[in-house]
């Protein structure tokens, strides 16, 4: 949200999906994971997130959109506005909401779009009545799709 998208939030860390056997994202932990010195000098930290916890949705790392910056080693890319919120439905939390809306407030995040998205991500996975990390997403989608409407006045 701070790299990818220019908001001025306070965070502690910044996620990185796991990719199992890459060196240069290893060496990256090292240097800037949780209590390490560059998390010490830059006041935040790497965090590696699994690509199933939350649910990613399919495709997503063709529609991940790369971080403008002065960049010599590496290339951050940021995940498209659908993509990143379907990562904080299941969760949801205040902060997750709050994310959310101001994504949803940046304009171009379409309902339709979010479910397809959604779809995706748990395409695997039991149906929504039998796994509860799907029902809480998709309870937490039809507030989205409320506030996209107008019919909440926020998350």
């Amino acid at each position: 949200m701070i790299l990818g998208y220019g908001l001025q939030l306070m965070t502690k860390d910044v996620d990185v999906v796991e990719i199992h056997g890459s060196s240069l994202q290893d060496i990256a932990i090292r240097l800037f994971g949780k209590d390490s010195p560059g998390s010490q000098q830059w006041g935040f930290y790497l965090e590696t997130v699994s690509s199933g916890l939350p649910p990613l949705p399919a495709g997503y790392p063709s529609r991940c959109i790369d971080v403008i910056g002065p960049w010599s080693v590496i290339r951050p890319k940021r995940p498209e506005a659908h993509d990143l919120i379907v990562t904080k439905l299941q969760r949801f939390h205040a902060r997750d909401r709050e994310d959310v809306q101001i994504l949803c407030d940046t304009g171009g995040v379409s309902g339709e779009v979010l479910k397809k998205r959604l779809d995706s991500a748990f395409e695997f996975h039991a149906d929504e009545g039998e796994d509860p990390g799907r029902k809480k997403a998709y309870a937490s989608l039809r507030l989205v799709h409320s506030y996209l409407k107008g019919e909440r006045r926020g998350l």
